[in-house]
């Protein structure tokens, strides 16, 4: 399982598969402060599509911390203001990063949370897609 679909079950998921885990590996193994969870701000930075050119969007408020588990670093970086949750996905990454025996038996645990993600998901965008609004234009000189 790749970090980013880790990282998106963890944080959009139910947050005590990412509770249950971190607590797991504190059981387990040292789990070291590198830096305090803090809230920052993050410069977001999207391509103008007819341009392809960049421009800034704004700025998103992020929480993030840091740590190491057995000496291997992991950092936990999510939008919004959650200390807790931002220090318990730095715990799971760098528990994932050292490649811990119990993370093992994590995958599918995290296969059938994505799942229910993913159904959860497809259920909110079909109850958006009810109320999508099509606009029609009429053009000067297609008149017959």
């Amino acid at each position: 399982m790749t970090r980013q679909r880790r990282t998106r079950v963890l944080v959009l998921g139910d947050p005590s598969l990412r509770r249950n885990f971190a607590d797991e590996v504190r059981a387990s193994a040292e789990v070291t402060l590198v830096a305090t969870p803090r809230v920052g701000l993050v410069l977001v930075t999207v391509r103008e599509s007819a341009r392809r050119s960049l421009f800034h969007l704004g700025e998103v408020l992020v929480t993030e911390a840091k740590v190491r588990v057995s000496g291997v670093p992991g950092l936990g970086i999510l939008q919004g203001r959650d200390l807790d949750a931002a220090l318990d996905l730095a715990v799971v990454d760098a528990a994932w990063n050292a490649g811990l025996p119990l993370t093992a038996g994590w995958i599918s645990r995290m296969e059938a949370a994505e799942t229910a993600l993913e159904a959860t998901l497809d259920r909110e965008q079909a109850a958006l897609a009810a109320t999508r609004v099509e606009f029609e234009t009429l053009d000067q000189g297609s008149a017959p």
